[in-house]
């Protein structure tokens, strides 16, 4: 025969659950702290029950529990809780963070702006190039420790004397072209007046 819970019933399998506390059990010992709310159960409902019709009725009234507990706090017009409100409380002083935000952004983006000016102006000095902004850049920096090169303009650098050094090496190779077609030009013309 099915055994089948009442409300009554459940109350003192909760309560049993709630003196023996079986979750807070040592590890070992869980599963005579079961079988102690089965006995004990049993006893007071004079029926004899398995600590797995426990288990399972526990479970099924802890599922119930958590349905009922979502269905309530749907969109049916219940206010939030407390905790919901102090959550959201952050939103008040959104405007103020993002303003603040945007400065910084800006602050960082001009800062980075003068450091590149500066890096490309002492660049330009140490070609020999023009040194339009290399005072004013230099005065923007302030004091702090000097930045790290960008990766991707150490690169176009890197690209740019290479360049130029092939198209040095062109240019020596077109000269002496040149010039050894210019000493045949006349080495010819020398054994052709020879010849005449």
């Amino acid at each position: 025969m099915v055994f089948r819970f009442s409300t009554e019933q459940d109350c003192e399998m909760l309560r049993d659950l709630i003196r023996l506390k079986p979750f807070a059990a040592e590890r070992g010992t869980t599963h005579d702290v079961w079988d102690n709310i089965a006995k004990s159960l049993s006893t007071a409902l004079k029926v004899e029950l398995k600590v797995k019709q426990i288990r399972d009725r526990l479970n099924l009234l802890k599922t119930r529990f958590k349905t009922n507990e979502q269905g309530s706090k749907g969109a049916n017009g219940v206010e939030e809780s407390h905790h919901a409100v102090n959550i959201q409380s952050h939103y008040s002083d959104k405007e103020a963070d993002l303003a603040q935000c945007a400065k910084d952004i800006v602050a960082e983006s001009n800062r980075r702006h003068a450091d590149r000016e500066a890096e490309l102006s002492d660049s330009d000095v140490s070609d020999g190039g023009n040194c339009v902004s290399a005072t004013d850049s230099s005065t923007s920096r302030g004091s702090r420790a000097p930045k790290r090169t960008n990766a991707f303009l150490a690169e176009v650098k890197r690209q740019e004397k290479r360049y130029k050094e092939q198209m040095d090496m062109e240019v020596r190779e077109l000269e002496q072209k040149q010039k050894q077609f210019d000493d045949r030009l006349a080495l010819e013309r020398e054994q052709a007046q020879a010849k005449l």
